[in-house]
């Protein structure tokens, strides 16, 4: 998320905000040679206040964010599924930098 949004996030403890990212469905896809079906991975993000945990400032639902990045394919599972992950990631720092303008 840091090299695609202006706010630099990361682990600190002072922070005052925390992401809790919920993931609720994940399909790995599959890779056959020359064919492939992508992961996809839908997940809850929730903005809470690091101070008080039950207080969600926000939610998101990112759905079926698809994780395979490459014209031929990725044959491994967890490679796929880890890109719809960044997937999600790369989508929400471009809200955030849509709606800070």
């Amino acid at each position: 998320m840091n090299k695609n949004c202006a706010i630099v996030t990361g682990s600190k403890e002072s922070a005052p905000y925390t992401l809790i990212v919920q993931t609720t469905w994940i399909y790995p896809g599959w890779f056959a040679g020359l064919m492939k079906q992508h992961a996809k991975v839908t997940t809850l993000l929730k903005f809470i206040e690091t101070a008080n945990p039950a207080h969600v400032l926000l939610e998101i639902n990112s759905e079926k964010a698809p994780g395979d990045f490459d014209f031929v394919g990725i044959p491994n599972s967890n490679d796929r599924i880890a890109e719809g992950y960044a997937k999600t990631a790369k989508s929400l720092a471009k809200l955030i930098t849509k709606k800070i303008k």
